[in-house]
């Protein structure tokens, strides 16, 4: 007969057994003074395990219910020998002789996991490719539980980043309203300054380059303006002298001429704007402005003649067909 079919039938005798006793504290001390289980501890306690184990398999041959005997060899089997076998038969009995003691619960634990190990142990014997399918099965999980843990993470650095933009637009629509409530309290040239400024704070990401040839612009348009006022002049006051000189005649022929260019051109400027335009991505009313009136003023009046589309800070959106007035 086989070791593993002797501890089998041992196991079954043992499962058997109907009287079963709870042991009280001054039994378990006085299992525990005898001779053998201390020899069987001190090996224990020394780190002389498989002496120990020899001790207590010895002291439960001499007195097969000691339980204290019992608990600390289905210990050394499972830990030191990995005898699963062994250690359940010990555990199951420790459990029938003393299933109110304090170490009851821990070998109900111990016992279920020398279960399954003996459940593994015996299909890698009679079926290693189940047994191989069950490792690669596990090695599947792992694998899939990490690559679980790696999208969490970058689900949790999205999430993150959502925040931190919604925080940014809330400040934003905190900003607006705050301006559209201050508006709501104010006269009519209050209102137009502080959209002027909110206008210009928009326009701050504009092409510096872009902002410098309309400040130019302007500021060129704004000398003609003044030399065609002391051109006028001029011509004034040259009527009122009794006899014109020729080269006068000539200056004030030459600046009438110039006068008629000027306007001709703006006619020419006007009649080319076109009524409608689709605002195109990128586009801001002052570069509308920029574009078909040759100056950053005129989003004033591009805004005015469309109060209905365009909000009062002077934003406009990407596809927007506004009308341009001439």
């Amino acid at each position: 007969m086989t070791k593993t079919t002797s501890r089998l039938l041992a196991l079954l005798a043992l499962s058997c057994l109907a009287a079963c006793d709870s042991r009280t504290a001054g039994e378990f001390r006085a299992e525990r003074a005898s001779k053998l289980y201390q020899e069987a501890m001190n090996d224990y306690t020394a780190g002389r395990l498989d002496a120990a184990a020899k001790g207590f398999q010895k002291l439960l041959k001499a007195d097969p219910s000691n339980a204290s005997a019992r608990f600390q060899l289905a210990c050394l089997q499972q830990d030191r020998s990995h005898d699963y076998l062994g250690a359940v038969c010990n555990y199951r009995e420790y459990m029938l002789l003393a299933p109110d003691s304090d170490k009851a619960k821990l070998a109900k634990e111990r016992l279920a996991i020398c279960e399954k190990l003996l459940v593994d142990e015996y299909v890698k014997k009679t079926n290693p490719d189940a047994a191989a399918a069950n490792a690669e099965a596990v090695k599947t999980a792992v694998a899939d539980l990490e690559k679980m843990k790696g999208e969490r993470d970058k689900a949790t650095e999205a999430l993150k980043s959502v925040q931190t933009e919604l925080a940014r637009a809330k400040a934003e629509n905190a900003r607006l309203r705050k301006l559209m409530d201050s508006l709501g309290g104010e006269d009519e040239g209050a209102k137009q300054k502080d959209v002027s400024a909110s206008v210009k704070d928009l326009l701050d990401n504009e092409d510096p380059e872009e902002r410098l040839a309309a400040a130019a612009l302007d500021e060129a348009k704004t000398l003609n303006a003044l030399a065609e006022a002391e051109d006028s002049a001029f011509g004034t006051e040259s009527s009122m002298l009794p006899q014109q000189t020729a080269d006068a005649k000539d200056k004030k022929k030459s600046a009438e001429d110039a006068q008629r260019k000027m306007k001709a051109a703006e006619q020419a400027m006007k009649d080319a704007i076109p009524d409608t335009y689709v605002v195109q991505e990128g586009d801001t009313l002052y570069k509308i402005s920029l574009r078909f009136y040759g100056r950053t003023s005129a989003w004033k009046s591009i805004r005015e003649a469309n109060k209905a589309i365009i909000s009062t800070d002077g934003r406009v959106q990407a596809g927007t067909t506004i009308r341009l007035p001439k």
